[in-house]
């Protein structure tokens, strides 16, 4: 049939016919097995509801003692005999032939062994008897040597078995497609309810095979198969007669049943008969007698028929639906799979939401402004494709005013303030599989730097920090994350209705606190801004201040320097250039003296490990005033390259001494540097520069001495670049709506969103598959990042450890930029809620099985997620095209009476619930 051109209608015309089909055969062979069955099935009244009951006994039972002679092999042996000699001088021989044979008489015992069956009528109220069909008695010899073993149990007797007929009675033989359980041909009521009583057919079939003796000769299996092959099932044809070949409508009508019959009925009466033959030939040849003979090979063989029949209509049924199958996949050209649906999903809601509230790519840039280079990117993408996941979201910066406390522990805290955004990301599974897990990637640029914090949303405002890593130059930071889907809100309904009041406030308020964890946030934190506002330097100051940014993260994070030392405290009426002098004139300050603090912890360390070898004896006291006499060689250190382990420090310098005959700090450089530096040179590349001496400024010229007075120094003239950039304005990520800005603007508490997501799952998802999801920061972390900027880059796995090591880094760089939060930060924050869509089938199986276009479910659940995210109807969110079939496929998210009417129409909003 999957050939021929036909409609969806003549699957279920075909399943029809073979249900009919399948249910008149069973009907016949139930009769041709117990007389009389097929009576009963045919009354369509009947006071009296039947049940078959089937019982088998065997016994063996000792009868006789007999004597029987054995006859042993015939053996013959040539005897020769000799005679005198005669009188003529002669002798003879006679030789002649001997047969033995042996007998042996043997004691045997003789058993009988007896099969007692029988197959009655009963009623299915009480069991009583209302007719016997089917009875016999077979017996058979089996002889023994020895007395005390007998060759078959005393009796065997099964429980029972019973068929209940009024369930096969009562079978439909047509599918009701007005049913709402109606799918397919295949998945409805009534080929359910055929499929569970032939089930129960074949079972009892297989018991009473079963009960029978497994020595007779319809057991072999290749007469088995040979004797069911030849049978005509009806319910094995699967295919539909075409009325005319040149009608253009293709149509089909149902052939013939009774021939179909017919033909069955033939094929029976003649295997039967075969079967009844082979039979009464193996009982006659076996010597004893067999225990099944004609009539029981013939039950045990109608037996197999009926669940060969069975086993026959189940797989013409199923082989409509993987018609089904084929057709589908022919159809798409390719085999579906939950990756390719996902494809046509990303398609869908691009046509289906308008431009304003199209799902994004969770991928963006940390730049200064709309207009600067990126400083580096966040994204969230699934670990099998690489690609960033599409979330909707909301811009809540002014829905959300006023700074965020971020608490970094203890009683430190800090805030920030800068733009808000509220992303929902919906997940989809097919079978109960889980979530694909995802990740979240950061990374920086060269001469770059931010510091990401990750955790909770703990209140509208207040950010709870897991995690906090600083992120610069070149590194790229990929953190697992796993999603953990929680149950429906009509599963936890359903769990806690029988509980008690303490038990159900207690999973209440548990699921609460799962809800809250649904909500992920994270904090991208700029550091040149941040730098440049705990300086006193204007905006843009330190974009190209690479090697001034450097020292100065270096104060903060190596040496937690204070930011009051390294400020900028003079006239704020001065240019930008004149700032960046004093500051970089504060940083040579510093420098300088963690430079003397270098240089003396140098010379200690040489100091003692010269005295630790004089007091091993190794080295001479002229030795040791050698090498005191040439401090002034300190002066050409490389002080960078001297701070290594210090064991390794004395040990370096013993071996230059023995090769020169003397010590010399000069020797305590790196094993692979090159020759000596001259001393100008190394003071030139270590000493700082001498600060500049800051600006004064210009004292009121008296009256009649402008001639006479002072010039005033004239600072450098700014860059046409520096210009512009510092008449860009404030970042984004720093600017601060001001209070006007919040007129007439409604306040979200984005805490409440999982709330108020599980009330809209509770009303409006009402095939209960949509999830609250719960974001897990899983471990390891990986970090690639560079030594230097031509270095090979690195890899590294951070754990629990180092995780807190970074987070305490973090941590410490943030308190020193705010001051310990005197200062609030620029920031920009992502919250991140979660629902996953839970098919209960696969992608083939939903369409196919539960005849469901999965479309048009995913299409309500990102509706449902939009509209309670944006706090918008469906009308504003969707394209005006779709609203009619958005009306149609989700009722109650905009009813279709009123999408006709009016495009503004509303559909349940979070209020309503």
């Amino acid at each position: 049939m999957d050939e021929e051109s036909h409609q969806y209608d003549d699957k279920f015309a075909l399943a029809n016919l073979t249900t009919d089909l399948a249910l008149d055969t069973v009907t016949t062979l139930l009769d041709t097995a117990f007389a009389g069955v097929g009576d009963k099935l045919e009354k369509k009244e009947s006071n009296i509801k039947y049940e078959l009951k089937f019982e088998a006994r065997e016994t063996c039972v000792y009868a006789l003692e007999r004597e029987r002679e054995i006859a042993g092999p015939k053996v013959t042996v040539a005897e020769t005999k000799r005679q005198s000699r005669t009188f003529v001088g002669g002798q003879s021989t006679k030789q002649k032939e001997v047969t033995t044979q042996v007998t042996t008489r043997v004691k045997e015992f003789v058993w009988t062994h007896t099969l007692t069956y029988s197959a009655k009528l009963v009623d299915r109220k009480d069991r009583s008897l209302v007719e016997t069909l089917v009875s016999g008695t077979r017996s058979r010899e089996l002889t023994t040597t020895a007395k005390e073993h007998s060759p078959r149990p005393a009796l065997k007797e099964s429980a029972p078995l019973y068929l209940d007929l009024e369930m096969i009675k009562t079978l439909p033989r047509s599918i009701d497609r007005s049913r709402d359980s109606c799918k397919t041909p295949r998945r409805n009521q009534e080929i359910d309810d055929v499929f569970s009583a032939f089930q129960s057919l074949a079972t009892f079939t297989r018991a009473v095979r079963g009960t029978m003796p497994d020595d007779h000769h319809i057991a072999d299996a290749a007469h088995q198969e040979k004797v069911v092959k030849n049978f005509f099932s009806p319910a094995a044809c699967c295919f539909l007669c075409k009325k005319n070949d040149h009608d253009e409508a293709k149509s089909f009508i149902v052939p013939d049943k009774a021939t179909l019959l017919n033909e069955m009925q033939r094929t029976l009466s003649e295997q039967q008969a075969s079967v009844r033959r082979t039979a009464d030939e193996a009982a006659k040849a076996t010597k004893g007698g067999e225990l099944v003979g004609p009539d029981e090979a013939s039950l045990l063989y109608v037996l197999k028929l009926l669940a060969q029949t069975v086993t026959d209509y189940i797989g013409s049924v199923t082989y409509l639906e993987n018609m089904l199958r084929s057709q589908l996949e022919a159809a798409v050209g390719r085999e579906l799979t939950a990756d390719a649906f996902e494809e046509y999903v990303l398609y869908h809601d691009r046509l289906l939401f308008s431009p304003d509230f199209k799902p994004r790519p969770f991928s963006y840039a940390v730049r200064r402004s709309a207009s600067a280079f990126p400083d580096g990117s966040i994204q969230i993408r699934t670990i099998a494709s690489k690609q960033p996941i599409r979330t909707l979201t909301r811009d809540v910066t002014l829905n959300t005013p006023g700074p965020v406390r971020v608490a970094l522990g203890g009683a430190d805290s800090i805030a920030f303030d800068g733009p808000r955004y509220a992303h929902a990301y919906r997940a989809q599974t097919f079978s109960g599989a889980t979530p694909k897990p995802l990740e979240l990637v950061a990374n920086a640029r060269h001469f770059s730097g931010f510091v990401l914090l990750v955790g909770k949303v703990v209140a509208a405002d207040e950010f709870q920090p897991d995690h906090a890593i600083i992120i610069q130059n070149k590194d790229e930071l990929i953190i697992p994350l796993i999603l953990n889907p929680l149950p429906t809100p009509k599963e936890f309904a359903d769990a806690i209705e029988s509980l008690s009041p303490e038990q159900r406030a207690f999973c209440e308020a548990f699921r609460a606190m799962q809800l809250s964890s649904s909500l992920c946030g994270l904090v991208v934190i700029q550091l040149k801004p941040a730098i440049e506002k705990v300086l006193n330097l204007p905006d843009g100051a330190l974009t190209k201040e690479i090697a001034l940014t450097d020292q100065l993260l270096n104060f903060f994070i190596e040496y937690q320097i204070s930011t009051d030392m390294l400020a900028y405290d003079g006239p704020q009426d001065v240019d930008k250039a004149t700032k960046l002098t004093a500051v970089k004139g504060h940083v040579a300050s510093i420098t300088n003296v963690i430079q003397a603090a270098r240089d003396e912890d140098l010379k200690r360390t040489a100091e003692e490990a010269v005295h630790r070898k004089m007091l091993e004896g190794e080295l001479s006291l002229s030795m040791a005033s050698s090498a005191y006499s040439e401090d002034e060689e300190a002066d050409d250190l490389d002080v960078d390259n001297c701070f290594e382990e210090e064991e390794a420090k004395p040990r370096r310098a013993m071996m230059k001494m023995k090769k020169k005959g003397g010590i010399s700090l000069g020797g305590l450089r790196r094993e692979k540097a090159g020759p000596p530096i001259p001393s100008k040179m190394m003071e030139r590349m270590v000493k700082p520069p001498p600060a500049p001496p800051a600006p004064k400024p210009s004292a009121p010229a008296a009256p009649g001495a402008g001639s006479a007075a002072a010039p005033t120094p004239t600072p450098p003239q700014e860059s046409l670049e520096e210009k512009e950039q510092g008449t860009e304005g404030k970042d984004k990520l720093t600017e601060t709506p001001q209070i006007d800005d919040f007129e007439d603007v409604e306040f979200l508490d984005i805490t409440q969103l999982p709330k108020r997501l599980d009330a809209s799952f509770k009303v409006l998802d009402t095939d209960s598959q949509l999830r609250p999801t719960t974001i897990k920061i899983s471990e390891p972390w990986r970090k690639t990042f560079k030594k230097s900027i031509l270095a090979e880059p690195q890899t590294q796995n951070i754990n629990d450890e180092g995780l807190a090591k970074e987070r305490s880094k973090a941590f410490d760089l943030l308190d020193a930029l705010t001051r310990s939060g005197a200062i609030p930060l620029g920031a920009e924050l992502h919250v991140i809620i979660c629902a996953t869509h839970a098919f209960d089938k696969s992608i083939v199986d939903t369409i196919i099985v539960d005849n469901v276009n999965p479309i048009l479910k995913t299409e309500r659940a990102s509706l449902i997620i939009a509209t309670t995210l944006h706090d918008r109807p469906v009308a504003d969110i969707v394209e005006s095209k779709m609203l009619s079939s958005v009306a149609i496929s989700s009722p109650l998210l905009l009813p279709a009476a009123n999408a006709e009417e009016t495009p503004e129409a509303k559909a349940v909003t979070t209020d309503d619930i």
